[in-house]
């Protein structure tokens, strides 16, 4: 019986963790709430909220309707410390499951825009800045329609370096 109860245990927690980067949760989770680092987690209740709103295009709506969670992290004022310790965990990450749709490099800065998707839907958007004062990373899942990423640029605080190329993009 425990056995059994084991296997069920640990289908649902598969199941639960299935298309989770664990690199990318820790990394969140290892700078969420520390000084001089923004922090902004946004669930699908919020989506369907602001996909209400009347100032959006219909596009705008559809994409909003689509994403689960939007995790943001910005290190506006953080210690040299905390920057070096972000740019380090993010040059460790797993990203082969990602596609590289854009990798900027300007003086000191790099921004990396990847995808991963199943079935032509995209799963997660991931945008990594490191180098520079700024570093940052955005995270966006869900089950989002390629056609759509160009309206990410449109939403509130995704006005960072390249993300006006998205609109440029075109995708079957």
């Amino acid at each position: 019986m425990k056995t059994i109860l084991y296997s069920v245990c640990f289908v649902f927690i598969s199941i639960a963790s299935f298309g989770q980067n664990k690199d990318i949760d820790n990394i969140f989770s290892k700078f969420d709430g520390k000084n001089g680092i923004v922090s902004v987690s946004v669930n699908k209740d919020m989506m369907n909220l602001a996909s209400q709103f009347d100032s959006l295009n219909v596009q705008t709506k559809e994409l909003l309707s689509q994403i689960n969670k939007i995790k943001i992290l910005a290190f506006e004022k953080a210690t040299s410390e905390d920057k070096v310790a972000f740019e380090n965990m993010a040059k460790s990450l797993s990203l082969t499951e990602y596609k590289e749709l854009m990798a900027v490099k300007d003086k000191d800065m790099n921004v990396k825009m990847l995808l991963k998707e199943t079935n032509n839907r995209i799963d997660e958007f991931l945008l990594v800045v490191t180098g520079g004062d700024h570093p940052a990373m955005i995270s966006i899942t869900g089950n989002i329609d390629p056609k759509l990423l160009g309206q990410l640029k449109d939403l509130p605080g995704m006005n960072m370096k390249g993300m006006e190329q998205l609109a440029k993009m075109h995708f079957k």
